[in-house]
């Protein structure tokens, strides 16, 4: 097999990271927000994940989502990625473009406290790249007003309004960095189409914690505050870092004015994983799970190109055969 396989369980929490190649496809402007939000309502409109938390930073993002099943987890990232990638031809008016790295970082968060430190890392994302002081004057799209003023149930939700724009109603950009006027030009004709389709992003930011058994709304409220609380701390850290150096945060019109597409190299290449987990003794018992299923897989597929009938193991995908390919008959003696 060319690669490992990807082995996904139901009911579990996973961070996934898209990322681009060398670019900085959409700003976060009103146009690209617009879209954006569409694109995700579209893709999450048949509940592939439990949506928790989102932060879009343009070359990549973060998502929190608790899986429903190994399938619609796959679909959900491919297609989140299928429709940013039609958006940006349609922009810039492209027949043809390669966006993404080869496959997302799909990583499963193993234990409370990694969900609670990952969740803190996306949330302070665009002030440790010095865009903004606080997620609050982040203009790109998010789900930190969500988080805060959600109900604290493990099933409460907060309908995030969004429209989902065909192909054919995005219309083509006079150029790649759009003064404020063009902004709001274009977002006006695309909230004009008739053709947009509502498809609102339910967003759970506290599903995750169900996982872990945290139900009561005291203890749900407990770790709101508790993520809330370090969010801000590495916030002012930061501030307080920018300013010892004598740097500031890129200014907002800066930041909207940057060309789409603009090209963008990523200070190092981060190694792609698949388990976030601060138990040393527990990552060393998943690693080893993980091992074992690769194993089996790999013997599938073995037996698989012998003709044999063979049983995949639970949360994995089957690797491509050219159509009509026949598996070969076993020799009988």
């Amino acid at each position: 097999m060319p690669r490992e396989n990807r082995a996904f369980l139901e009911n579990t929490i996973y961070e996934i990271v898209p990322r681009t190649r060398a670019s900085l496809p959409m700003p976060p402007t009103k146009t690209s927000n617009e879209i954006r939000l569409g694109i995700l309502g579209r893709t999450q409109r048949d509940s592939k994940v439990e949506l928790s938390h989102f932060v879009d930073m343009n070359n990549h993002s973060h998502t929190v989502a608790v899986s429903n099943s190994c399938e619609t987890l796959s679909k959900f990232y491919m297609e989140l990625q299928k429709k940013t990638t039609d958006a940006v031809k349609a922009l810039l008016g492209l027949s043809s473009l390669s966006l993404w790295e080869d496959r997302p970082t799909v990583a499963e968060v193993a234990t409370l406290d990694d969900a609670i430190k990952r969740i803190v890392y996306i949330y302070c994302n665009p002030s440790n790249a010095s865009l903004c002081d606080s997620i609050e004057e982040y203009p790109g799209i998010n789900s930190w007003s969500a988080f805060l003023r959600c109900e604290p149930d493990v099933d409460a939700e907060v309908a995030i309004d969004a429209r989902w724009y065909p192909v054919s109603e995005i219309p083509q950009l006079p150029c790649r960095s759009l003064s404020p006027h063009q902004d709001a030009r274009i977002h006006q004709e695309l909230t004009a189409s008739e053709k947009a389709i509502s498809h609102p992003i339910i967003v759970k930011p506290f599903k995750w914690l169900e996982v872990f058994g945290i139900i009561e709304p005291e203890q749900i409220e407990r770790v709101r505050q508790k993520i809330i609380t370090q969010v801000r701390e590495t916030e002012q850290a930061n501030a307080a870092a920018r300013l010892a150096a004598g740097k500031r945060c890129v200014p907002r019109d800066v930041l909207l004015r940057q060309p789409y597409m603009k090209p963008h190299t990523p200070k190092k290449k981060e190694r792609k994983i698949y388990l976030i987990c601060g138990d040393r003794e527990l990552r060393l018992e998943l690693l080893d799970r993980f091992k074992r299923t690769f194993a089996r897989c790999r013997e599938c597929y073995r037996k698989a190109k012998e003709g044999l009938r063979v049983e995949w193991p639970p949360g994995t995908f089957t690797p491509w055969f050219p159509p009509g390919f026949i598996f070969p008959l076993p020799v009988v003696a």
